[in-house]
């Protein structure tokens, strides 16, 4: 069996009952003008006898299926062909019983060709369908990118503009320095957010006390101005969870919650045992989202509501809590605000 590289300029060993790879890469005829081979076959879909012809075509392909056997017998090649395309060609031939092919054989013979001339080209389309998808996906995460990227080249060329001008003024330069620096800190927010989407997700889950975990950021965003962050944390086990990869999901709905409530908007962490479930929950106050993106692009990579936002961090955190054997689940109303709610099986 060999098949015909896209190009269609030579053959691509694919399969043999007693032909080794090393000795089919030996027997591939690549130096031979393939044009007349390949125009032939699709011309002559049938079944053909190579043995009876004395075409230079039929010669090379003799090549590939050697006369290892001396008894009688002729080789038949059959063309994989599908709407006039030659994907492939399938040799055989009866060296050991010297029996010919009968007219019955080959209508069968054209039928497996036709089978595997089906396989084939379904196999190629799902694979540039794939490479579609792929590169739909890239091109929608490069259009994020390039736009954030944009944002901080903008706000740095202003001020390198600026900067001549006012050099000697202390101000200007203090305020120049704490530019470079939020820029340069957005712009390595945005390489980390990303770099998510390039690693396999491993979760190595560890004992430990839930509650301890979230206080511990609690702490840190408690600081966080403009912003009401209240907390309510109800008794709950230690159970095996990863911390490291649980954070990475409360701090993306923190942000988002950050984002969706106004000026002295507030935020709420609780957790609380339910049914053999430790549950994690983050509500806020703020604009909400209306019942068409909660159930059509929520979770799904890449749809976002904010204006330079990704839409990669609920993503994220589907995955890290499903890779958990827990759910999470969302209640939102436009105008109201949303809750989040992370359920977390207890057994170890």
């Amino acid at each position: 069996m060999w098949t015909v590289d896209e190009k269609k300029e030579q053959l691509v060993f694919a399969s043999s009952t007693f032909l080794s790879e090393a000795r089919a890469d030996a027997l591939n005829p690549k130096n031979t003008d393939m044009t007349n081979i390949i125009t032939t076959l699709q011309k002559h879909p049938e079944p053909i006898d190579i043995d009876s012809s004395k075409e230079k075509w039929a010669a090379t392909l003799r090549l590939c299926h050697p006369d290892e056997f001396h008894k009688d017998g002729n080789r038949v090649c059959v063309p994989v062909v599908v709407g006039g395309e030659i994907l492939g060609l399938m040799i055989l031939g009866d060296r050991v019983g010297g029996g010919n092919f009968s007219q019955q054989d080959c209508d069968l013979l054209k039928c497996v060709g036709d089978q595997i001339a089906a396989g084939l080209l379904n196999a190629r389309l799902s694979r540039k369908l794939l490479q579609a998808k792929e590169l739909e996906a890239f091109q929608t995460m490069s259009a994020f990118f390039v736009h954030d990227l944009k944002n901080a080249a903008s706000t740095l060329n202003l001020m390198l503009q600026n900067l001549p001008a006012h050099f000697d003024d202390p101000a200007f330069r203090e305020d120049a320095v704490r530019v470079t620096a939020k820029s340069v800190a957005h712009i390595n927010r945005l390489i980390e957010r990303l770099s998510h989407l390039r690693y396999e997700l491993k979760i190595r889950p560890a004992e430990a006390d839930l509650n301890e975990i979230i206080s511990r950021f609690f702490a840190e965003w408690e600081k966080a101005a403009g912003v009401n962050l209240a907390k309510n944390f109800q008794p709950l086990p230690k159970f095996n969870f990863d911390p490291e990869q649980l954070l990475k999901v409360v701090t993306n709905l923190v942000l988002n919650a950050k984002d969706a409530v106004a000026q002295n908007g507030e935020i709420q962490i609780a957790t609380r045992r339910i049914n053999g479930h430790a549950v994690l929950s983050v509500s806020d106050n703020g604009c909400g989202m209306n019942p068409e993106f909660l159930s059509r692009s929520l979770f799904r990579p890449f749809q976002t509501t904010k204006k330079n936002g990704l839409g990669i961090g609920m993503f994220q955190s589907k995955m890290i809590i499903e890779a958990h054997k827990g759910r999470i689940e969302v209640e939102s109303e436009p105008g109201k605000g949303t809750t989040f709610s992370i359920y977390l099986p207890l057994q170890k």
